[in-house]
């Protein structure tokens, strides 16, 4: 474009003397016809940015990861000129990890519309503005190049994509199995008539007399036990680690955070399909604590993990002291962490002897998996304590096929 400027002025300039020198009127043409090739390419360029207009669209504006999404890009040429070459600059998910925008170049006819097409895979869950932010247009000449940052204008407005964790469905997770004599069945509550016969049994040598059916005892003139049936609900914590404030910002701190999102997503999902309680807590910018018991539950915890912020100043061997007075016996602990150091080994195994249920689930990325953990994972089996490793770009229902 340089050359071509010189190229251009030298045979304006070039018109001009020959014009002054000869006195002829052919060159004061010609010289008249490059300025006003020069006014022409200048205004027009002007005239397209100021009255740029386009509309953009994506589908869904809801999905989860894993899955598929279309951004649309629409220019609109209302003007009896054309648009030799416009090349508009626009995000996508990934331009908030890499930082690169990407581009595409359009060329649209007088009274048309331009319009581009993206397909992309949704890797990462989390809020995306997504669509133009600049625009660069140039004369058909090749003489000039405008440049206009959208995103500066007032008038801006980007596309939001929200993407949700995906959900993966858990055949099995090995949660302790603790036996509960307790929760009585709302028809055992009612009445005799409205129980299940093989909930009503007659009295055996050693019953406690405060499962006698008293009712039921009376109308048939015999001592009848309420046979409860052994339940299986263990008080459950879930926590789940965050990344230190001073962790560089790369791409594979984005998946190992992704990951976590997701393994939590996933074992929220199984405990509260089994009606199990659940209490989640997550150290962010501030504490997030959220419990439940049932399927109806899990869309809160599902909202609230699609926006987590995993940024913390507290370690989980922090957490684990400030919340270990909450912890109870025959209650299962889960954490899902990216680390995991020996004083927190050292805290998992006093825990277990105090009669609380651990579990371990740990991230690792490729690239910078740490040598002694799976020794100190071993180690946690070992002890009674279930631990798995799974890499961020892993599934943990095919990691827990494989390995239960």
């Amino acid at each position: 474009m340089i050359i071509r400027r010189i190229l251009f002025s030298i045979a304006t300039l070039a018109l001009l003397f020959a014009g002054l020198y000869t006195g002829e009127y052919i060159f004061y043409i010609g010289f008249a016809l490059l300025v006003s090739v020069l006014i022409y390419a200048i205004v027009t360029n002007i005239w397209v940015l100021v009255d740029f207009k386009y509309l953009q669209s994506i589908s869904p504006e809801k999905t989860s990861k894993g899955k598929d999404a279309t951004l649309v890009m629409q220019i609109h040429n209302d003007k009896p000129l054309i648009f030799p070459f416009i090349k508009i600059y626009y995000k996508l998910p990934d331009s908030v990890f890499t930082g690169k925008l990407e581009e595409d170049v359009l060329s649209i006819l007088p009274f048309q519309q331009g319009e581009v097409r993206r397909d992309f895979h949704c890797a990462f869950r989390g809020s995306f503005p997504l669509g133009i932010t600049q625009v660069e247009v140039r004369d058909m000449f090749g003489l000039f190049k405008f440049h206009i940052d959208l995103s500066k204008r007032s008038y801006y407005k980007p596309l939001i994509l929200n993407i949700y964790p995906r959900i993966l469905q858990l055949k099995y997770l090995p949660l302790p199995q603790i036996q509960q004599e307790g929760v009585q069945n709302n028809q055992l509550q009612k009445s005799y008539e409205t129980a299940m016969p093989s909930e009503i049994r007659e009295y055996r040598y050693g019953d406690p007399l405060k499962r006698i059916h008293w009712k039921a005892s009376s109308k048939f003139q015999d001592i009848l036990i309420m046979d409860h049936e052994m339940t299986t609900q263990p008080h459950a914590l879930l926590y789940m680690e965050s990344m230190p404030p001073k962790a560089p910002d790369t791409m594979a701190k984005h998946e190992i955070g992704d990951q976590l999102v997701e393994v939590v997503t996933a074992i929220t999902h199984y405990i509260l399909h089994k009606w199990l309680p659940l209490k989640l807590t997550v150290y962010g910018k501030n504490r997030k604590e959220l419990s439940g018991g049932s399927p109806q539950d899990f869309q809160a915890f599902y909202d609230l993990l699609s926006e987590i912020n995993l940024t913390s100043t507290y370690s989980v061997e922090d957490v684990m002291q400030i919340e270990s007075q909450t912890f109870k016996q025959n209650g299962s602990l889960i954490l899902v962490l990216h680390h995991l150091s020996y004083g927190l080994f050292n805290q998992l195994c006093i825990f277990r002897q105090n009669g609380i249920f651990p579990m371990v689930f740990l991230v690792q990325h490729r690239n910078y998996e740490n040598k002694d953990y799976p020794k100190m994972l071993d180690d946690l089996n070992e002890k009674g304590i279930p631990s798995f490793q799974i890499y961020s770009d892993e599934r943990l229902d095919e990691v827990l096929e494989v390995i239960l």
